[in-house]
């Protein structure tokens, strides 16, 4: 069988393609799949143990077999971390607004959102740009967010439902994430939760934000003064 794998980020740009076709026999699983990508490109091969599998949005084992209509991508390390107007809310809930957002985070408008009279606290945490790289490196003047946007806008979508499950006593919950090009002071993410209490809101809110970090397919890319770029989660070579 003939597949189309989807890349992104640093992945799609070392292979220097988008798509990768992937000729496969016809019993083949995912396993198969990463030894044929690393046979094919040798550029990736060192890359692919770090590598998530994703069939039809969902995270796969190399056990799992491979239908010739499955969407299949390659999803790098992600940046931890659905369309332009879809911070405007998610789901059946109304007090659960949900999204990826291209351009600025209305932080004021969502925070206000999550009031109400029966809310006595509101915790957010907002993440923001900053002038310098992980490991302390300076010279950062922006980063770069892209993402599976199907998966990441489900992604949240479903983070957003367990903590609201997990925590009850949450009257109202915003999971957003910003795309595109930012700069040093611009915002990244926010996360707020509202309750009666403190203690639901902060416990809700920090579930939330790690979920997010390590599950939603968003990938950085840091740019610095000089020109020089690496993305988040990836080594420098390969």
């Amino acid at each position: 069988m003939r597949l189309e794998v989807r890349t992104f980020g640093g992945l799609a740009e070392r292979a220097g393609l988008t798509t990768l076709v992937v000729e496969l026999p016809d019993d083949a699983d995912v396993g198969l799949l990463r030894r044929a990508v690393a046979a094919a490109h040798p550029s990736l091969a060192s890359l692919l143990p770090r590598v998530a599998v994703t069939v039809d949005l969902e995270v796969a084992d190399d056990a799992v077999r491979l239908r010739p209509d499955a969407e299949v991508a390659l999803l790098p390390p992600v940046a931890g971390g659905s369309d332009d107007g879809a911070a405007d809310g998610a789901g059946a809930d109304p007090g659960t607004i949900t999204g990826l957002v291209h351009g600025p985070l209305d932080v004021e408008g969502t925070l206000a959102r999550l009031g109400a009279s029966d809310v006595g606290a509101v915790v957010s945490f907002l993440g923001t740009v900053r002038d310098h790289a992980d490991d302390g490196t300076p010279g950062v003047v922006r980063l770069e967010y892209s993402a599976y946007e199907p998966m990441a806008a489900r992604e949240l979508a479903r983070i957003a439902d367990e903590v609201r499950a997990a925590h009850p006593a949450v009257r109202r919950l915003a999971l957003l994430h910003a795309l595109g090009d930012l700069a040093v002071g611009a915002h990244t993410i926010l996360v707020a939760a509202s309750s009666a209490h403190r203690e639901d809101a902060f416990a809700a809110c920090r579930a939330a934000l790690e979920a997010i970090k390590q599950r939603v397919p968003v990938f950085k890319r840091e740019v610095t003064a000089d020109g020089a770029h690496r993305w988040v989660g990836l080594p420098a070579d390969g």
